[in-house]
């Protein structure tokens, strides 16, 4: 079920109903919604091609930059006691960003040769 808005009243209607609650006129439904779910269970197969092997080594080297160049700068932060909040938070996503994208990468990486 989708909601639409009246063209009368303007009020949010259902896509199944046969008049506005509101006002009483009938729900019209725009050109562009017939034939389309509000929910499709299925799901929908992706078109694009899968990443190259060299698109992924370089998202894995990046992702691994990132992941040990903000475990560097945290341990440096942990030296100086002068470290401002919004610093240690940066070297904390840097850390959580890289983290997820080695995982990612490594889902992602065909591991048999070809």
């Amino acid at each position: 079920m989708a909601l639409i808005k009246c063209s009368e009243c303007g009020r949010t209607v259902s896509d199944r109903a046969a008049a506005c609650v509101g006002c009483g006129a009938p729900v019209k439904r725009p050109s562009w919604f017939h034939g389309l779910r509000a929910f499709n269970p299925a799901p929908e197969p992706s078109t694009r091609p899968p990443p190259s092997r060299a698109a992924l080594t370089w998202q894995a080297v990046l992702s691994m930059l990132a992941f040990v160049g903000g475990v560097v700068w945290s341990s440096a932060i942990e030296r100086r006691a002068s470290a401002g909040r919004a610093v240690v938070t940066v070297a904390a996503l840097l850390v959580i960003v890289g983290l997820c994208g080695v995982i990612v990468t490594a889902v992602q990486f065909p591991w048999t040769r070809k």
